[in-house]
């Protein structure tokens, strides 16, 4: 009797195994080979799945986005307005090993997006989503009167897009320095002088 493969169980152990590896060896550092290794299959089986590394770090990048994606809709969903925006730029800053991990993916790719037409063109998708995300969250704060109808919320949302890339970098390099608390802090004084009203 022929065995009976479980190929998008295996697919999820390799994109699994691929996560991992990133986050302790580092995306230079991860091959298919220690991918394969890790998840207890042979090279072969892993590029039956997965026709490169590239590809292989493309599932990984979605996935790690999926888990993002979803907190970010339902802090959304819980709130409005400012408080809308604050959760949801709350969920997208390091603030547990979940986040951090995250970021460690994120920044991966911003390195790896110089060499790989592939992960730059997957990095510029997820900037144009999270600039959207920002977009809608500050429109929604003109419309309900928390901030001023003149304001630019092109650039204002660029302004946060780069104030959050600023502090997962220094997060990562630094914890003790950015605990979850003084990113609450600088999150908020930033949100206090942008929404005078």
């Amino acid at each position: 009797m022929p065995k009976i493969v479980d190929h998008e169980g295996r697919r999820r152990d390799f994109i699994e195994a691929a996560y991992q590896t990133i986050l302790e060896e580092g995306l230079a550092k991860t091959t298919i080979r220690s991918v394969a290794k890790r998840a207890g299959y042979t090279t072969g089986a892993l590029v039956h799945y997965f026709k490169n590394k590239e590809e292989l770090i493309g599932h990984v990048l979605e996935e790690n986005g999926k888990d993002v994606r979803l907190r970010m809709i339902q802090a959304n969903e819980e709130h409005e307005g400012r408080e809308a925006l604050r959760a949801v730029l709350r969920e997208a800053l390091p603030h547990d090993n979940r986040s951090a991990a995250s970021w460690r993916i994120w920044l991966a790719l911003w390195y790896h997006a110089e060499e790989s037409s592939e992960m730059r063109a997957e990095e510029q998708s997820r900037y144009k989503e999270w600039l959207s995300r920002i977009r809608d969250l500050l429109a929604e704060s003109q419309q309900r009167g928390e901030l001023d109808t003149s304001l630019d919320i092109d650039t204002e949302a660029q302004s946060l897009v780069a104030l959050c890339d600023g502090i997962g970098v220094q997060y990562l390099m630094n914890r003790k320095r950015m605990r979850p608390k003084h990113i609450d802090l600088i999150v908020d004084n930033y949100l206090d002088r942008l929404f005078v009203n």
